[in-house]
């Protein structure tokens, strides 16, 4: 079996209730099926917050198990880069997390078809950019925070500083992008994933955000996206992956099961 295809098997189980679960609400949300609250779909939203909580965790724990513990070792004694393999395993997560975010899009511009939205293929490309590009500045932070921590030797407490780096720097870019935005506008914000007419999802890596006009001066969803979101996270995609190259080129590491 290919590297490729073993790692997208790896976790067939998961994904397949993760997208079955999707679908099945998709379905019940077309048929009415689903109680709303203030006009809000609240088993969806509670879905989509659990199951992203859920993938998150998983290509952490994965990544992490595999660099930093040395787990799989049929994986390591192939004859390929350690980084390589890395990033691999990185492409194969990010695969599975846009697939995702495509399938509960469709749901979303469903919603919008009452003149929330300006235009749906306008709404529905700066959805798909912004989540592209705020996938692969996860996935590059948390490569690069695996090779920061990984000659240290006790596990516990390289996860607790690479969770501690991760919280600063996701937690400093949010507040960096909320003092650009309400500098030029009066606005409130708000952290996770939102439904319908309420704003766009933008993201400070991967934490989701939504910008709300205090006065309600948005017209429509896209009216409450800023652009800085995308520029800020291909910043630290760069700085990421540029770092995450030199660390493994300058560096010797151990690759001994821990």
């Amino acid at each position: 079996m290919s590297i490729w295809k073993n790692e997208y098997l790896r976790y067939k189980y998961f994904w397949g209730t993760i997208f079955g679960i999707e679908f099945l609400l998709d379905i019940l949300h077309m048929l009415n099926a689903l109680p709303l609250a203030g006009g809000i779909d609240t088993v969806y939203s509670f879905w989509q917050m659990l199951s992203w909580i859920g993938i998150v965790f998983l290509t952490i724990y994965d990544l992490f198990s595999f660099f930093y513990l040395n787990k799989d070792r049929m994986l390591h004694l192939l004859p390929i880069s350690k980084y390589r393999l890395l990033w691999m395993k990185a492409i194969v997560f990010g695969t599975y997390m846009l697939l995702f975010f495509v399938v509960s899009m469709v749901r979303y511009l469903i919603i919008l078809l009452d003149n929330a939205a300006k235009s749906l293929i306008k709404v529905g490309m700066i959805y798909l950019l912004s989540k592209m590009v705020a996938i692969f500045s996860f996935l590059s932070l948390l490569i690069m925070l695996l090779l920061v921590i990984k000659k240290i030797n006790n596990s516990v407490l390289g996860a607790i500083i690479m969770a501690s780096l991760f919280v600063g720097i996701v937690g400093a870019q949010a507040y960096g992008l909320f003092q650009v935005v309400s500098a030029r506008h009066d606005i409130t914000w708000i952290i996770g994933i939102v439904d319908g007419a309420t704003g766009m999802n933008q993201y400070a890596n991967i934490l989701p955000i939504v910008f709300t006009e205090t006065d309600d001066k948005f017209h429509y969803v896209e009216d409450s996206f800023y652009i800085i979101s995308v520029w800020l996270n291909i910043g630290i995609s760069i700085i990421s992956f540029i770092v995450s190259r030199i660390l493994f080129k300058t560096q010797r590491f151990n690759y001994i099961e821990k």
